[in-house]
């Protein structure tokens, strides 16, 4: 999520609020969605299913109800009140910063066939 102040791009977690200080790693989704690695990790531990469909924020593919997903349940002010993110981009950004050199991140989420 992007947003101007005082004539600067300021980029923050979609779910969180959290601003990008430049040393947290963020992996970004479709349409300048971004989720921070601390939201991440609170994902993986926190997804249910939903029960109503939603759009993912991070992919924009459709969730279906029965599905697990994750809402941050403390909003900020400068998060998006609509972010959602499904499994599926929580499984593939657990991998992806997993193999960052710069990160520290272990694999949370054992590998399935699809995301190994």
């Amino acid at each position: 999520m992007q947003r101007t102040e005082d004539g600067q791009i300021i980029i923050s977690c979609d779910f969180s609020g959290d601003d990008w200080d430049m040393i947290e790693p963020m992996i970004e989704g479709h349409r300048g969605s971004v989720i921070s690695l601390a939201s991440l990790s609170r994902s993986i531990d926190e997804a249910k299913p939903v029960d109503e469909p939603a759009s993912c924020t991070m992919c924009l593919r459709e969730i279906e109800a029965g599905q697990p997903a994750w809402r941050h349940p403390e909003k900020s002010a400068n998060a998006n009140p609509e972010a959602v993110i499904c499994w599926d981009c929580i499984q593939q950004a657990d991998k992806s910063f997993s193999r960052d050199p710069d990160t520290d991140w272990v694999r949370k989420i054992p590998p399935t066939d699809r995301w190994k």
